[in-house]
């Protein structure tokens, strides 16, 4: 994961992005791909007559976050886009083997919900949604996988190795809901393959139990972060953001690896 694209904007989430940014990049001795969003004219004058003003408003803090970012000593190209942020994102997608982006609160910009769920079905990129109070990614720390035997949960899981090879533990929790085709002693053996040692835990949930549970355990194992795919009870109905993974995107403390 050397390449790690990250969306630069003044918002309240923009602090935790970067600082997960450098971990990532400086673990892998990677490049940073600074995506600074800059809203298309039409739609600054359109918000509001005095365009300019508004330009200037950004400049100041961008310049600062870029001083910021020259000076910390990891490789970096920026990439300006005159575009919202999802077709920006989806452009660039290609370019980069991880997406850091804000997990979805009410003050961020922009609502970064639908942005989060358009790319994961669209680009074949992992993201990592991070709080926006978070003050980063432990990657040294305890990694919790979310398994319910399905393609998506293998698919996120196998793309995460090699953040799973530096967590000092790593736990997978199985949960149930009566569709279970894969056991997690199957992902526990394709782990140990690959030298990473996880310990399992089962339980059945159904619906919005299951979001629960997960929350439950990231507070009892004190996760530093949690591997997911597209989870939830029908993933016909629900598709891959009907429930769990709506929830978890809107309430869990800690950052989220996912892979649809």
């Amino acid at each position: 994961m050397r390449d790690v694209l990250v969306p630069i904007h003044d918002d309240a989430g923009q602090q935790s992005r970067l600082q997960a940014a450098f971990d990532l990049v400086r673990a892998s001795q990677g490049r940073l791909l600074c995506v600074d969003l800059v809203e298309p004219e039409a739609k600054r004058a359109s918000a509001a007559r005095g365009g300019s003003l508004v330009m200037e408003a950004e400049v100041a803090p961008l310049t600062t976050v870029r001083d910021l970012i020259e000076a910390s000593g990891v490789s970096v190209q920026w990439i300006e886009r005159r575009d919202d942020m999802l077709p920006a994102i989806s452009e660039l997608a290609a370019l980069a083997d991880l997406i850091v982006m804000s997990a979805p609160r009410a003050d961020l910009f922009p609502p970064t919900y639908a942005a989060i769920s358009e790319l994961l079905v669209s680009a074949n990129t992992p993201i990592v949604a991070m709080p926006p109070e978070s003050p980063g990614l432990c990657l040294n720390g305890e990694a919790l996988i979310c398994w319910d035997g399905s393609r998506g949960a293998h698919h996120a899981m196998v793309a995460a190795i090699p953040l799973l090879r530096r967590a000092s533990a790593v736990t997978i929790l199985e949960i149930d809901d009566g569709s279970l085709k894969l056991p997690a002693s199957q992902a526990q053996t394709l782990l140990a393959q690959r030298n990473i040692a996880a310990q399992v835990r089962s339980d059945r949930a159904f619906g919005e139990k299951a979001a629960f549970l997960i929350l439950e355990q990231i507070a009892l194992l004190k996760a530093d972060y949690v591997v997911m795919g597209g989870f939830g009870h029908s993933r016909l109905v629900e598709t891959i953001f009907g429930g769990v993974t709506e929830r978890l995107l809107h309430e869990s403390p800690v950052p989220l690896f996912l892979k649809h």
